[in-house]
């Protein structure tokens, strides 16, 4: 974890965004300024190599490092036809980085195994999970109950996918004590819960405190999955 609200190592800074680096071939999110990935990188001995780049979302604190991101093959960022998604793609063309704009789901392969890129939202405004099934793993950039608002939807959508272990942003309670309610009957179930940015400060602190599968985690965190 390169970038979180969070610190959980020495020597990096906590931002307002976040950026994971999976097996050095996959990147979610580049933090919210070059500055920052590249001093968090450097104290975490990081060398910053994807083959695949995913924005989760077009709002400039999930992409604001892309400068410092070399060598990528593949950006792939969600449909949204917002003022963020235009200032997005300019971003990508003046970088000549050609972006992959997914509108539904997209599986790629990686040495890693199947990546699954999942577009939720509306016609207008969009965000992407990233799915691993060979890990039975949900990453979500900023917040999952964002789109997934009422039970069904939520238990549906975990259900379908078979998810086991969920990493990133779980929005809750700035929307309302009822969503952070739906997401406690989800996480209780889980295998292990490890709640970034994205997620509200008091039901992250919540979470961490009462559920035993849910851990403290931030940047600096490594996390292994088999």
């Amino acid at each position: 974890m390169i970038c979180d609200n969070e610190v959980k190592a020495p020597n990096v800074n906590g931002d307002n965004s976040i950026s994971l680096l999976i097996n050095n071939e996959l990147m979610i999110d580049t933090c919210s300024s070059t500055s920052k990935l590249i001093s968090n990188s450097k104290a975490l001995g990081i060398s910053i190599k994807p083959k695949l780049l995913v924005i989760t979302t077009p709002v400039n604190h999930h992409w604001g490092g892309i400068d410092a991101i070399n060598g990528v093959s593949t950006v792939a960022i969600p449909v949204d036809n917002t003022m963020h998604g235009f200032e997005l793609r300019s971003k990508l063309y003046e970088l000549g980085l050609d972006a992959l704009e997914v509108d539904g789901r997209e599986r790629i392969k990686l040495t890693l195994g199947p990546v699954e890129l999942i577009r939720v939202g509306n016609k207008r405004v969009g965000e992407l999970f990233i799915y691993f099934p060979n890990y039975r793993l949900l990453v979500s950039g900023c917040g999952l109950n964002l789109w997934l608002i009422n039970d069904d939807e939520i238990t549906k959508f975990f259900g379908e996918l078979g998810v086991r272990y969920f990493v990133g942003g779980l929005g809750a309670t700035s929307i309302s004590e009822y969503q952070g309610a739906l997401l406690r009957d989800i996480i209780r179930n889980l295998g292990g819960v490890y709640p970034l940015h994205g997620t509200g400060p008091r039901l992250r602190r919540e979470l961490v405190s009462n559920y035993r599968n849910a851990h403290d985690a931030g940047t600096g965190s490594v996390l292994r999955f088999r």
